[in-house]
């Protein structure tokens, strides 16, 4: 399968987007647009490369900070401030292209962009809050660890991402 990302656009049919977790169907239909026309956060889209419009999935990135002592153990050393991070809010696939690892695809296209954001600002990691330990399970398989907040809370640092981005 072909797939192109883009960020989303009016041009992108919204509403024919169901991934059957209500939350985030509801999100992409109603407010991913919105977010991003505010700068909340940016919402790219997976299409088909014959149909464009058509979303197969979709995935949200924001920015922000987590303090020193939510990071794992080995990961703190030295570290007293505020550390800045990129967020993957949210990411999701349609129902009907599941179980084609659009899913895998969306993800590493989601850390390349925030590596090469890294490249010109401060960005020690990409954090994911699971929704359930089945996501923690496909976020641990490409190195995110739990932050000590939370178990659900998930961080993959940078110099990981670099590792990840050349072995795919």
């Amino acid at each position: 399968m072909t797939w192109i990302i883009k960020a989303l656009s009016k041009k992108h049919h919204k509403k024919d987007f169901d991934c059957h977790e209500p939350a985030l169907t509801e999100y992409l239909q109603k407010y991913a647009l919105q977010h991003a026309n505010r700068n909340l956060n940016k919402s790219y889209v997976a299409c088909h490369i014959d149909t464009p419009e058509h979303i197969a999935g979709f995935y949200s990135l924001s920015t922000g900070s987590i303090m020193p002592e939510q990071l794992p153990n080995t990961a703190k050393a030295g570290i007293k401030h505020a550390i800045p991070i990129a967020y993957l809010t949210r990411l999701a696939v349609d129902y009907r292209e599941q179980g084609k690892d659009l899913g895998a695809f969306l993800l590493i296209n989601a850390l390349e962009r925030c590596l090469k954001i890294s490249q010109e600002v401060g960005l020690f990691g990409v954090v994911v809050d699971a929704k359930n330990d089945t996501a923690k399970s496909f976020y641990s398989q490409y190195g995110f660890e739990p932050l000590s907040s939370n178990e659900l809370s998930l961080i993959l640092l940078t110099k990981d991402i670099s590792f990840l981005a050349r072995k795919n």
